[in-house]
């Protein structure tokens, strides 16, 4: 696709999609932050009627901005629920976006994302430099810091709990490719009581062996520093199902922190290092294991690229005919790197587009659909297997799709039974980092979670997302140890953990017999 063939930079009425909100407040009674504020502002319908204000251009204090619309997790609830249609979510987005542009943004998100926000981040550098890491398996528990007594400074819970990176990442210290014949072998023949799942595992290797099927796994900054151990669950798992693995050691960071924080010309140039990543290798497929991660992916990038005329990242007034519209002026946006963005968009329709899957999206597709497997029939001794429940992360569940895949592995585990939790879709309070810079709603959030998964006592809370992952270690373990007050305490010792590693687990058992 050549440059003249993308979408003209014509401006586009979309005063239908700012006022189809018809103030009915449906969307307070899903919005997680309202629940735990109970102001008009934090609810959707509020943060709407300000957003047409401040389009129109009436005066908002720059303190009133960033009460309202940096109070958003983007989880995506309000615009599932809406009967209009509203997308409430790209309205916030769009003054984030022209706050960004003002340098409006609170100091701590301005601080995480300087530290946090690419794959090399000066502070995993600096806490490795001072030992500030670990050197074992994370065990899936919430841990105290060595360096907790500064959180008070972020304005943070001295209680908190947060994982410390691993002391060597993924990334740079393992090799680029994963061949899958180096696992030739090891599958037993009979396992009896496991052979549902070893046959579909079975299956999988040989059809893929034949076709020769090569992934990349595109594996995002929180998996490589905080939990490497699930991308290497991820490759081997792949491995063992026939499918050789790709993880180009120089892939960047998707752009998701930019993104969602307002700053779309950083999302754009961290996009553009993606794609150019990407177009260097031959794969059949790109795998994900972070739903945000995911998500720009198959969804945001063609908008970052303006291969479509999707999405509200520039709304303008116009007085004289009473509309809005969107002017979307993307390359000119940073005018120095347009043609890398032209590139980067081509780019992205040869090698990105359509190839996009969430690793539980594909293992279902290999284990589950292709192989006709159904792990619902199957009888289990209930009352010795320990419990594991499932937490949907908004960016997958709501912002892909993909929902039943991650239950229906869960299912499918011979040595655990699967109980859903309530309102398991219901955001944990994570929202990138949010959980970062609001900490006490994002507690608040949390803690409704927390209620949740204490309704069914798991041994283990599986996620598909590593920003969730961080969020209910933290909220299970004040919750445990009873720094939460709740008339729903948690036992000890539940640990939170994704799908992919569950399996791994589960199969590595069933090899060693």
């Amino acid at each position: 696709m050549t440059g003249s063939q993308m979408i003209e930079k014509d401006r586009k009425d979309i005063t239908r999609d700012l006022l189809l909100c018809n103030r009915c407040g449906g969307c307070r009674s899903v919005c997680p932050v309202y629940d735990v504020i109970r102001e008009e502002w934090g609810g959707s319908r509020g943060k709407v009627e300000v957003a047409e204000a401040f389009f129109r251009g009436e005066e908002i204090a720059d303190r009133e901005l960033l009460r309202v619309f940096d109070l958003c997790l983007h989880c995506m609830a309000c615009e599932e629920s809406c009967p209009s249609g509203m997308r409430a979510d790209e309205i916030v987005l769009a003054v984030r976006t022209e706050m960004a542009k003002r340098g409006l943004m609170p100091w701590a998100k301005k601080v995480v994302l300087k530290l946090l926000g690419s794959m090399d981040s000066v502070a995993f550098r600096i806490m490795r430099a001072f030992g500030i890491s670990r050197k074992g398996r994370l065990q899936g528990y919430g841990t105290r810091s060595p360096v907790g007594f500064l959180y008070p400074l972020l304005g943070w819970s001295s209680k908190r709990s947060f994982p410390l990176p691993r002391a060597k990442a993924f990334l740079g210290n393992n090799p680029e490719l994963f061949p899958a014949t180096k696992l030739d072998g090891i599958l037993p023949e009979e396992s009896g009581a496991d052979e549902i799942l070893l046959s579909a595992v079975r299956a999988a290797r040989a059809r893929n062996i034949e076709k020769k099927t090569r992934v990349l796994y595109f594996i995002g900054d929180s998996i490589n520093h905080f939990f490497p151990e699930e991308a290497e669950s991820v490759v081997w798992v792949l491995n063992l199902i026939g499918i050789d693995v790709i993880v180009p050691v120089d892939q960047a960071c998707c752009g998701a922190p930019f993104f969602y924080s307002g700053d779309i010309d950083s999302a754009r140039k961290a996009a553009v290092d993606v794609v150019e990543c990407l177009s260097a290798h031959e794969y059949k497929w790109i795998i994900t294991s972070c739903s945000s991660g995911g998500k720009m992916l198959k969804s945001e990038y063609p908008r970052l690229f303006d291969l479509n005329d999707d999405g509200f990242f520039k709304v303008e007034w116009d007085e004289k005919s009473e509309v809005f519209y969107r002017n979307d002026d993307a390359p000119g946006s940073i005018r120095p790197q347009a043609e890398k963005l032209r590139r980067a968009g081509e780019g992205y329709l040869e090698k990105v587009e359509g190839k996009v899957r969430d690793i539980n999206e594909l293992l279902a597709i290999e284990l589950i659909d292709k192989h006709n497997t159904d792990s619902e029939g199957r009888e289990k001794d209930a009352g010795k297997l320990p419990v594991v429940t499932y937490h949907h992360p908004c960016h997958l569940g709501r912002g892909q799709g993909v929902k039943r895949q991650p239950e229906a592995l869960l299912e499918l585990l011979p040595g655990y039974r699967y109980v859903e939790m309530p309102d398991a879709d219901r955001c944990c309070g994570g929202g990138g980092f949010f959980t970062f810079v609001h900490d006490d709603i994002s507690s608040k959030v949390g803690s409704v979670k927390a209620d949740a998964i204490a309704a069914v006592q798991p041994d283990v809370v599986a996620t598909a997302c590593p920003v969730c992952r961080i969020q209910l270690m933290d909220i299970i373990s004040r919750r445990a140890e009873g720094n939460v007050e709740s008339q729903m305490p948690l036992k000890s010792g539940i640990s939170v953990t994704s799908p992919p590693e569950l399996l791994a687990s589960e199969l590595h058992r069933i090899i060693a017999g």
